[in-house]
């Protein structure tokens, strides 16, 4: 079997196993959707590439901007509120343990202290 026939079985592979993924640029384009991303790509790589250049003043840290992103994301989805409720949820979940802990913590400073 020749090299070409690996590859073409290779790419028939790829597409089989990402076909749910697979975008149809076609029938977006004829739907009048975006096709390309590229408008918004672009202004925000260069926002974002000034802003971790190590010559500004104030920079951002790639984690800073990973979380940036995932906000402005959610806000472009309109899933902000919704995240932030869950995530609010989850930060109230706290594991048998802790809660008992933090209980006698509190009642522990509410008590006056005993003298040595």
């Amino acid at each position: 079997m020749s090299h070409l026939n690996y590859r073409l079985r290779d790419l028939w592979s790829y597409i089989e196993g990402n076909k749910n993924s697979v975008i149809a640029y076609a029938r977006r384009k004829r739907e009048d959707k975006p096709v390309s991303t590229a408008k918004a790509e672009s202004p925000v790589n260069q926002v974002v590439n000034a802003r971790m250049c190590k010559r500004q003043q104030m920079r951002w840290t790639p984690r800073g901007v990973q979380l940036l992103a995932q906000v402005r994301c959610a806000v472009i989805n309109g899933d902000l509120s919704q995240n932030l409720a869950a995530y609010n949820n989850k930060m109230s979940e706290l594991p048998e343990h802790i809660s008992r802990f933090l209980e006698l913590l509190c009642a522990g400073v509410e008590r006056k202290p005993l003298p040595f």
